[in-house]
């Protein structure tokens, strides 16, 4: 279970700030919605891509576990943001809507079969799934592959399932912008898992200077990912409502 600590949540809140990629993406995701819909955003962590959808939207829920990642999408609707979002807390299995979703977004959320499960018991509609299509750790200063679930094995699942579905890959710049050469140590420190040793050298080594006075250190990274869109009405009676 992944947990957030205010370090992440911190550095995540930096690199959506200074980044066009939940604008990108929401784009994307709003061509697949219906007009006019009610959309559940599962595991919406800081909620930056809620805050995006939410202009295309009737309403928004937005789900996520932990309290410590949704007070900053709650400090961005008091601050003025969209006033059709709906932070929840809590684990999503456990908070069915009153009506079913029109559709739902499933962004890097648990597993293919997690996803499915939920889709078939909340939504009536359009689901959404996005996946990471990398295979190794991105923010590992040596190399380590993921145990995770990625595109490809959704994709497999789908087609062993027999579900019908429209995927894409997409890339979007998602890089970590850093206030000092100290936090991106830190930052490494939180995130390296190849046994690598954290030292300044190897650290700046993946640094890109801006010459900006309040973030002077990039961490350049394409976020590459799996689209996949399909139906509730197309998921087969196999897959558990509960």
């Amino acid at each position: 279970m992944f947990c957030w600590n205010q370090d992440m949540i911190r550095f995540l809140r930096d690199a959506s700030e200074q980044s066009d990629y939940h604008r990108l993406l929401a784009a994307r995701i709003v061509r697949e919605l219906p007009e006019n819909a009610r959309v559940c955003d599962a595991g919406c962590g800081l909620g930056y891509l809620s805050l995006r959808l939410a202009p295309y939207c009737r309403q928004i829920t937005a789900v996520d576990r932990s309290a410590e990642a949704l007070a900053v999408l709650e400090r961005n609707i008091a601050a003025g943001g969209p006033q059709n979002i709906t932070p929840l807390c809590g684990e999503i299995e456990n908070l069915p809507p009153r009506e079913p979703y029109d559709a739902m977004v499933f962004c890097f959320f648990g597993t293919a079969e997690e996803t499915l499960r939920l889709a078939r018991a909340q939504c009536r509609g359009r689901v959404i799934i996005i996946q990471k299509g990398w295979s190794e750790h991105r923010f590992s200063l040596g190399r380590k592959k993921m145990n995770r679930r990625s595109y490809a094995d959704t994709l497999a699942l789908l087609k062993e399932l027999e579900i019908p579905c429209r995927c894409e890959k997409l890339t979007l710049e998602m890089g970590q912008p850093f206030r000092s050469l100290r936090d991106a140590c830190r930052f490494f420190e939180l995130y390296e898992n190849s046994g690598t040793a954290v030292t300044e050298e190897a650290v700046r080594a993946r640094l890109t200077p801006t010459g900006r006075p309040d973030f002077p250190w990039y961490l350049p990274q394409p976020k590459e990912m799996g689209f996949i869109t399909l139906e509730t009405g197309d998921l087969p009676d196999s897959i558990n409502r509960n």
